[in-house]
């Protein structure tokens, strides 16, 4: 068995990354491997449940880019002290510190794990980004990211020294067979911000919504975009449609809806898919980048939209709501669909990659 060390950039925030990096970490260490996670920032615990027998090490650094001299003479001691056969980063702008400490210790393979696609634009450091991103395709020893989509993007942009894979994340839910109490519910989850693409959908409904009175839309979730959301809604006089915020039971919410739909101006990989096909949903989604087209199978498992073409979205919806036949059947092959994506799978990927690297 492995030494294996994820390297974040917090592990006790709220999010996505965080999640995966839980679920993953928590089954490698159940299977028997030593498993550390060294969070730069933060101070307290994980925010997401962890396997008992994973150790944390919180640097207390004081930001990504505050203290880099301290920040680098810490990772370097624990590297030093943890001898890891892997280290993996868990973001790819991560790699500018490994990158560093790492020519002291040859040893250990470096492993990046990006959980952002290749186009994805950010609010800050930009240019460390793209310079991080370079150098990490030429130094790692591996370079993980999260579709073949997005694999292919990387190919044809950068020139990659070792190693490039695709690891799909893992779905958080066991497959749950769907019920005969499903209500005429469209539903929605995540947070409201703007690259979710909410108001996009909220316009999609509006131009269906007088036609099917008996069916609502549900956006589960809270963020900054809330009030921009409302404001269209009321402006546009758009009929049920509901922000319940926060949803403590989503597992509930799964199970009682009909439909789910993805609204994404942008995605790494699009987790509340998986979420949804395990409940047995069929899904609606653009065919943003990067990895929608992975997840749902166009007319089997659902229906895909053009690229923030509103019409086209209300359309597919349509498509659904008017076949309860193709709905059922669309829930059947979802549920087929989604073990693909089940943490055992996805575990056995990343221990094949190990043993690739050794």
């Amino acid at each position: 068995m492995s030494k294996i060390v994820f390297f974040s950039g917090g592990i006790d925030r709220y999010g996505g990354t965080e999640r995966v990096l839980s679920i993953v970490s928590s089954q490698l260490s159940r299977r028997g491997h030593e498993v550390i996670i060294v969070s730069m920032c933060g101070e307290c615990k994980s925010h997401y449940p962890l396997d008992e027998n994973i150790r944390l090490i919180f640097m207390q650094a004081k930001g990504f880019a505050k203290g880099i001299t301290a920040n680098l003479s810490k990772l370097g001691k624990i590297i030093e002290e943890e001898k890891p056969d892997f280290w993996i980063d868990v973001d790819i702008i991560l790699g500018l510190y490994t990158g560093l400490v790492r020519k002291k210790h040859r040893g250990m393979k470096w492993i990046s794990w990006e959980h952002f696609n290749y186009y994805t634009v950010f609010p800050y450091y930009k240019k460390l980004r793209a310079y991080t991103r370079k150098m990490v395709c030429k130094k790692s020893d591996c370079l993980v990211v999260l579709s073949k989509e997005d694999e292919g993007y990387y190919r044809a942009n950068e020139k990659i020294r070792h190693k490039l894979i695709s690891i799909h994340n893992p779905s958080p839910y066991e497959i749950c067979i769907p019920k005969g109490n499903k209500k005429k519910i469209i539903l929605a989850a995540g947070r409201l911000l703007k690259i979710k693409g909410y108001d996009m959908l909220a316009e999609a409904w509006g131009l269906i919504c007088e036609k099917y009175p008996d069916w609502n839309l549900v956006i589960a979730g809270e963020g900054e975009e809330r009030e921009n959301i409302e404001n269209i809604i009321q402006e546009k006089n758009i009929k049920n449609i509901s922000l319940p915020g926060f949803v403590e039971n989503m597992p509930e919410m799964y199970k009682e809806s009909s439909m789910f739909v993805l609204s994404s101006r942008n995605e790494g990989f699009v987790m509340v898919l998986l979420e949804a096909m395990s409940f047995g949903l069929p899904c609606v989604g653009f065919g943003c980048k990067a990895g929608v087209k992975e997840i749902i199978a166009d007319g089997e498992t659902g229906y895909i939209a053009e690229p923030e073409n509103i019409s086209d979205l209300a359309a597919k919806m349509e498509l659904l709501i008017n076949d309860e036949e193709i709905r059922d059947q669309m829930s059947q092959k979802a549920i087929e669909s989604v073990k693909r994506f089940d943490i055992n799978v996805i575990t056995d990927q990343w221990e094949d990659l190990f043993k690739s690297l050794v």
